[in-house]
């Protein structure tokens, strides 16, 4: 199942792209991620783990994402959170008239046995508001940050 979110910020692209790309910023922009560690980057690859605060305890997802400014970031998760078979995603980034639109859209599957005890749509509408919430964080940040 595919779910998708946008949020449209008071900045041009290259500011918003880079918030969204800077992994070591999240903690101060997610109040839920407590840790983010960049095991590389080359600019393009960059490969990672960040532990999340759940309800249930601290989740830690280890991923990959392709890097390609200002336009997209692409992630592929090699380990999902806790009672999904797949989690991939993709932040793209469109500047009109000095402001950027961030639809961001993620890729899942529960995994087999469906260990959450939910159906797939109500995970989805579920993680519709995890990328509602993340957006409109993020639009906060980089309007707060100014003009670049």
């Amino acid at each position: 199942m595919i779910v998708s979110e946008s949020v449209t910020v008071d900045a041009p692209v290259q500011a918003v792209y880079q918030a969204f790309a800077d992994l070591d910023r999240w903690p101060q922009i997610l109040p839920d991620v407590v840790a983010v560690n960049v095991i590389y980057f080359d600019g393009y690859h960059q490969e990672f783990t960040m532990t999340v605060d759940r309800p249930a305890g601290p989740e830690t997802v280890k991923g990959v994402r392709y890097c390609r400014p200002p336009a997209e970031l692409e992630l592929f998760q090699s380990t999902t959170p806790p009672g999904l078979a797949r989690m991939n995603g993709r932040w793209a980034f469109e500047e009109t008239g000095g402001r950027t639109t961030v639809v961001a859209s993620r890729d899942f599957a529960l995994a087999d046995g469906n260990p959450l005890g939910v159906t797939e749509a109500e995970f989805g509408n579920r993680l519709r508001g995890f990328l509602s919430t993340n957006l409109e964080l993020f639009r906060k940040a980089v309007e707060a940050d100014g003009p670049r």
